[in-house]
């Protein structure tokens, strides 16, 4: 035989008391000064009092200093309207030992629904959450600090010992070439590192990253000439008109073209690398194709590639641009991959969406 249970709605009073008793939050019941009327059981777990310790306390004795007068306002907002706080508000209390933990918070009037004399009030320990946000917060600013040395300071000492190296070229001798030519190759690499953990420290700080209309033509072009600038060995062609049109992208879509760009030549196994750049509007999608004429892409790592890290072949590659260049265009709502190129080489796709 099956013993029939109430509905909430039809709960004693000693039953509703029960439930109480087992929820891991802690239920206060305060009037309207804010003056504790019940505490449940486990507040003892929570905020190391008894229930009876509080009883009879103002709760706002016990709130941080510094939360005070938020959490006072917050709570004659409830009184006067005698409503509920539907929002969680977070903030620190002291504990029986002194020490403050950080509760959220939510409340309620009394009303038919709910016959208390007084405001109830359930409350949770966030402290370890809080403490985890803290140590974020921490790290952003460390981020934040790295991300300005990048900017500045490395990527122009950088710039300088590769400019002397520059002024070097005729001071040397035969035997000097070599070392002199290794220098200046090392910064170039070292000055590429920079810039892609620069963008790289731009989207880590702000991770939802900012979508606008930005011009395709004009980004592309910008890039295709800072490369072919760079490397003087390389070929660069573009294949047929760039189409003026606006994508769904940001600044650093610069990043992702000028990263791919580099990844073709720095991977690439010819003495001439070769690169093809064109572009095809596909309603309201555009394709992007990078093709080079380098030794291609083993399918077992077409995916690995553009993990964080992951420098795909032996080269000079930096190991970072193309986990960044996955991770803009995927946040501009974007896919990128990379196919086979015929006959040879490989060939890095970017579809974007075009702006409205």
């Amino acid at each position: 035989m099956t013993t029939s249970r109430p509905a909430f709605g039809t709960l004693t009073a000693e039953q509703f008391q029960s439930l109480i008793e087992q929820t891991s939050d802690v239920i206060t019941v305060v009037d309207e000064e804010g003056t504790v009327q019940y505490q449940s059981p486990n507040c003892e777990r929570v905020k190391g009092w008894s229930p009876n310790e509080l009883v009879g306390e103002n709760v706002f004795d016990y709130v941080h200093p510094d939360d005070k007068g938020r959490i006072f306002e917050r709570f004659s907002t409830l009184v006067a309207e005698r409503g509920v706080i539907a929002e969680e508000v977070e903030f620190r209390f002291r504990c029986k030992g002194g020490e403050y933990i950080w509760l959220s918070v939510t409340g309620a009037a009394a009303n038919a629904d709910l016959p208390v004399d007084g405001y109830v009030m359930t409350s949770r320990d966030i402290s370890t959450r809080k403490a985890y946000e803290e140590t974020l917060i921490e790290q952003r600013d460390d981020l934040e600090t790295l991300n300005e040395v990048l900017r500045h300071d490395i990527r122009n000492d950088l710039q300088l010992v590769s400019a002397y190296a520059e002024m070097l070229e005729d001071h040397v001798d035969s035997e000097g070439e070599e070392f002199l030519d290794t220098i200046q190759q090392s910064a170039d690499n070292a000055v590429d590192l920079t810039a892609s953990a620069r963008d790289l420290a731009e989207v880590l700080l702000r991770p939802n990253t900012a979508v606008d209309n930005v011009s395709l033509a004009r980004i592309l072009h910008d890039q295709i000439e800072t490369i072919r600038s760079t490397y003087g060995d390389a070929v660069l062609v573009v294949d047929d008109t760039i189409p003026e049109i606006d994508v769904q992208a940001g600044d650093l879509l610069s990043s992702v073209c000028r990263n791919i760009l580099k990844n073709a030549i720095q991977h690439n196994d010819k003495a001439i690398p070769e690169i093809t750049v064109s572009v095809e509007q596909t309603g309201d999608d555009v394709t992007i194709r990078f093709a080079d004429n380098g030794p291609g892409v083993r399918d077992e790592i077409k995916e690995e590639i553009f993990g964080k890290g992951e420098k795909g072949l032996e080269s000079a590659g930096t190991g970072i641009g193309l986990y960044l260049v996955r991770t803009l265009v995927e946040g501009y709502g974007g896919a990128v991959w990379v196919e086979d190129n015929d006959p040879e080489g490989a060939v890095f796709v970017v579809e974007l969406r075009v702006a409205d």
